[in-house]
C-alpha cells in the first residue's frame, strides 16, 4: 500500500529503512499489503492518520482505528469495505461448510478466574467428561459445569471482540495428533506472543474448534458481507511475525517459526467472525513450554525465508519489494 498521507507514508518509509529489524517489519507488512481495497484505505488514512511522524503517533492512530471498525461486533473486515480481501463463497458454502477451523487459546485469563485453579485440573476434568478417565470426583455432571465456565470465560476475556484468526484442520492433522501438539501449532501458526510465562511455568492453551457452517450462520445473523477473509495488516495491531500473502495465494500464510526447510508447509490462514465458544468446541487442553527464538537477527531471517516463499509459491519475484 501506498498513501496519499505525507505524514504516514513518510512515516513507514523511515521505519522500513531504519536498523530496527521489529519496526521495520512492521512497517513492511502494510507497504507488502496487496488486498485492502481503496476505500478501506481511504478510510484508514484519513480518519485515523497519525498525528506525528514518529512509531508512537502511528501505533496510537492504528490502535484507534481497530477499536473503533475492527474490534467490534462486525468488523469492517467482514463488510463489503473488505471485498478485496473476502474468500471464495466455495470455502464458506454448502461445499465447505463442514471443513473444521481451528484456533489456539491463551487460558491463562481463563485458568485466573474461575474455579478450574490449574492446567493439571482442567486436563483432568476435560479427560473426564470425555470418557477417557473413571473417576467420582468431580462427577461428569461437575465437569461439565466447569468446562462450561471456561467457555464461558473465554467469551468475555477482553480480547473475545477481535476476529478470530484461524487454520484448517485438515491441513494439520499430523500437528493436532501429535503428543507436542502445543509446540507444533504455535510454530506452524507463527504465535509467538504465546511464550511460556516466566513466573508461573508452561502457559496453558486449547485447542478450540468450530465448523465453517457456524460462521457462516453467524455472518448471516449479523448481515456480514462474507464470513472468512484473508487476514491484512489492517485487521489486527502491527505484528512483527505476521506477513502479508500476494494476491496470487487463496488464503494467508503463516510464518513458520521452527524455519523453512520446504515452502509446503507455509500453514492457511484465515479471519473468521467471532463465535461464541461452547464446550463442544473445547478439543485439547495443552501447555506451551519452551520458548520461540525469534531474537531479531532470526526474525530477519524467517521473514526472508518466508518471503521467498511467498515469490516462489506465487510466481511473483516482485512482493515484497519495497
Amino acid at each position: 500500500m501506498r498513501f496519499s498521507n505525507p505524514v504516514l507514508d513518510g512515516l513507514l518509509r523511515e521505519l522500513i529503512e531504519s536498523g530496527d529489524v521489529v519496526l521495520r517489519a512492521r512497517a513492511e507488512n502494510v507497504r507488502f499489503e496487496e488486498r485492502v481495497d481503496q476505500a478501506r484505505q481511504a478510510h484508514y488514512e484519513t480518519a485515523h492518520g497519525p498525528a506525528g511522524p514518529v512509531y508512537e503517533d502511528w501505533l496510537e492512530s492504528h490502535m484507534d482505528y481497530l477499536s473503533g471498525s475492527v474490534y467490534t461486533e462486525l468488523p469492517e473486515t467482514f463488510l463489503p469495505l473488505n471485498a478485496g480481501a473476502a474468500l471464495a463463497p466455495a470455502v464458506w458454502s454448502d461445499l465447505g461448510s463442514e471443513q473444521v477451523l481451528i484456533r489456539i487459546e491463551s487460558l491463562d485469563y481463563a485458568l485466573g478466574e474461575t474455579k478450574v485453579g490449574s492446567l493439571a485440573d482442567l486436563e483432568h476434568i476435560l479427560a473426564i467428561y470425555q470418557n477417557q478417565r473413571q473417576d467420582s470426583n468431580p462427577s461428569v455432571g461437575e465437569a461439565k459445569a466447569l468446562l462450561q465456565e471456561v467457555c464461558r470465560s473465554l467469551n468475555q476475556n477482553p480480547f473475545a471482540v477481535r476476529p478470530r484468526f484461524a487454520a484448517f484442520a485438515q491441513e494439520l492433522e499430523r500437528d493436532i495428533q501429535a503428543t507436542d501438539w502445543p509446540l507444533r501449532l504455535r510454530d506452524r501458526l507463527g504465535l509467538a506472543h504465546l511464550p511460556p510465562a516466566r513466573a508461573y511455568g508452561p502457559h496453558p492453551v486449547a485447542l478450540m474448534c468450530c465448523k465453517v457452517k457456524e460462521v457462516a450462520a453467524r455472518a448471516v445473523k449479523l448481515g456480514a458481507a462474507h464470513p472468512l477473509a484473508v487476514p491484512t495488516a489492517l485487521d489486527a495491531e502491527p505484528y512483527e511475525v505476521f506477513h502479508p500473502s500476494p494476491r496470487e495465494q487463496d488464503y494467508g500464510r503463516t510464518l513458520n517459526l521452527a524455519g523453512y526447510d520446504d515452502c509446503d508447509r507455509l500453514a492457511s490462514e484465515v479471519l473468521h467472525l467471532r463465535i461464541d465458544y461452547a464446550l463442544r468446541h473445547l478439543c485439547k487442553v495443552g501447555a506451551i513450554t519452551t520458548r520461540a527464538h525469534i531474537e531479531p537477527e532470526r526474525l530477519a531471517r524467517l521473514r526472508g525465508d518466508h518471503l521467498a516463499c511467498l515469490q516462489l509459491l506465487s510466481d511473483r519475484n516482485d512482493f515484497g519489494v519495497p
